[in-house]
């Protein structure tokens, strides 16, 4: 009896699985890629670029109202190489305390996605106040299905 519980068992299962929701293409009609592609012409994701560029090739050089996030990625140790790629917009939105968020995720590293706080000063220029780290639990395979369009977006990459 027990054996056939066991066996049994699995077979019941089986179909269940069957059924679970498979990941699904993002799709963005003309109108909400247009939306999209704004975010990579905004003042804080070209400051965030900047910011990530001399980090890579002159870690000294960093600004200190940068250095709180400068040094968060100092503990990532993330390869350099990384920080150098390209990046899709993964969120871009505002912050309840000013400024706005900004996540993104490597093109070429997709398990590595990174959400900054970048504000905007009195004197008009930017920093990047914080990086936050996350415990992420993307199943990184589905995400490279639903954003297949746009993680290797030649036009959309920051």
């Amino acid at each position: 009896m027990q054996f056939r519980t066991i066996f049994l068992l699995p077979l019941f299962l089986f179909p269940l699985l069957g059924h679970a929701q498979a990941p699904k293409e993002l799709l963005l009609n003309k109108e909400q890629l247009a939306k999209y592609g704004q975010s990579y012409k905004t003042a804080e994701v070209i400051y965030l670029r900047k910011f990530l560029n001399t980090y890579a090739s002159h870690r000294e050089a960093v600004s200190p109202v940068d250095e709180g996030a400068a040094k968060v990625l100092d503990s990532l140790a993330l390869d350099n190489k990384i920080l150098k790629g390209k990046f899709m917009v993964y969120q871009y939105s505002n912050i309840i305390g000013g400024g706005k968020g900004v996540s993104i995720v490597s093109q070429d590293h997709p398990e590595v996605i990174l959400d900054f706080w970048v504000y905007k000063i009195e004197d008009g220029a930017y920093e990047v106040r914080d990086l936050l780290i996350q415990d992420d639990k993307r199943d990184i395979d589905s995400f490279k299905i639903t954003y297949r369009n746009y993680l290797h977006h030649k036009t959309l990459a920051m």
